[in-house]
């Protein structure tokens, strides 16, 4: 946020022709801002009054947000110093995620902070039950604005799956890595692990890979992000944290590791390419056990997946390779677990986390949770 004398600086526009409404023109007025700064004069999002209440420090997006009274930018745990007093319009982006990732507690204090009489806007691509109960208890007289009820993948997107033995996916992995070595690829995963697993892999036998997940710090998500996005790197090898809002302009194929066990969860990952009317493409790696997941999703989408052609051969000339590659990959994490003292990092994304998303998952598809010892963290 610029200071009134940074504003008045700039003499190439009036707010006025940004095209604000009168509410925010005379809004800014009242603080002293007479002109917009360089920055404002850019393409960012249209200056509002708000509090940006948003995962997106947690999901290393790179939403720049301008507003003329104090907002939440990038908000995440363990933030301070935002002053909520004279925010009245309060934006939740991303809400459904919000309450998945145990926000609950930070957004009812943030309800408490701000004025009662305000408007509040929710946006979420999915409307999850956790929502619903958010606007019926937190909203007055609130009105629902529905792009679509139904769940549905763009048309420019080419949809396959690719059915292969569970101990073959690395080495199927890396044959899709082969074939489309010119595209830029996001490949998602489960968990933390099979992400730094499979980048160490890919980069081993010469895939410019890089890791993206909830355990790097806000800074190497923002450094991993910006080398797929600069071309640095070809392939993201990602958790869903990268699965919504991340700015990437232009993600040619969709690599679907491990199915997501939520087929809303499969729209936002390959929502990821096909993108303001750009072609793309979507590969989902099935096994025998994955066979009702796949069913689901196109039973929500409202199409068959085709299935992606593939040479077994190939597939066994690089198995050998592959499997070695997986072998050092295990045993450099090991190495490095080992280098940090076996301590896992408390914060969201670790691979307990992902532990725990993941039997909410089971459960949610209707299978049974998976026990765990008493010394599992």
């Amino acid at each position: 946020m610029p200071t009134p004398d940074e504003a008045s600086t700039s003499t190439t526009k009036t707010f006025r022709d940004l095209g604000l409404i009168e509410p925010l023109l005379q809004a800014l007025d009242q603080i002293n801002f007479k002109t917009p700064t360089e920055s404002n004069n850019k393409p960012f999002p249209t200056l509002s009054r708000a509090v940006i209440s948003s995962v997106s420090q947690k999901r290393g997006q790179e939403k720049l947000l301008h507003s003329l009274y104090p907002s939440y930018k990038n908000y995440g745990r363990n933030q301070k110093d935002y002053l909520l007093a004279s925010s009245h319009p309060h934006v939740m982006d991303e809400a459904d995620r919000l309450l998945d990732m145990d926000f609950g507690a930070d957004i009812d204090q943030i309800l408490k902070a701000i004025p009662k009489e305000r408007t509040t806007y929710l946006f979420s691509a999915t409307m999850t039950t956790k929502v619903a109960k958010l606007q019926r208890a937190s909203l007055s007289s609130p009105v629902r604005v529905e792009v679509s009820s139904k769940y549905q993948t763009v048309s420019t997107l080419l949809q396959y799956y690719l059915f292969v033995p569970l101990i073959q996916k690395d080495a199927h992995l890396i044959c899709l890595a082969n074939e489309l070595a010119s595209n830029s690829i996001i490949v998602f995963t489960r968990t933390v692990h099979d992400a730094q697993r499979l980048s160490i892999i890919l980069r081993t036998l010469g895939f410019p890979a890089v890791p993206l997940h909830g355990q790097l710090s806000q800074s190497q998500r923002l450094g991993a992000l910006n080398k797929f996005k600069t071309g640095g790197r070809k392939v993201l090898v990602a958790t869903d944290i990268a699965s919504r809002g991340l700015d990437i302009p232009s993600v040619d194929v969709v690599i679907n590791f491990d199915i997501p066990t939520h087929s809303k969860d499969y729209i936002h990952r390959v929502g990821r390419t096909a993108r303001a009317g750009r072609a793309g493409k979507s590969i989902t790696i099935v096994t025998q056990y994955d066979v009702e997941l796949l069913q689901r999703i196109e039973k929500v989408i409202g199409k068959k997946l085709e299935l992606f052609p593939t040479s077994k051969e190939e597939v066994m000339l690089l198995k050998e390779r592959v499997d070695e590659a997986g072998r050092l990959a295990v045993n450099e994490l090991k190495e490095e677990a080992k280098a940090n003292g076996g301590k896992k990092r408390k914060r969201y994304g670790g691979e307990a986390r992902d532990d725990k998303d993941r039997d909410d998952d089971v459960v949610e598809a209707g299978m049974p949770r998976t026990k765990r010892s008493k010394g599992h963290r």
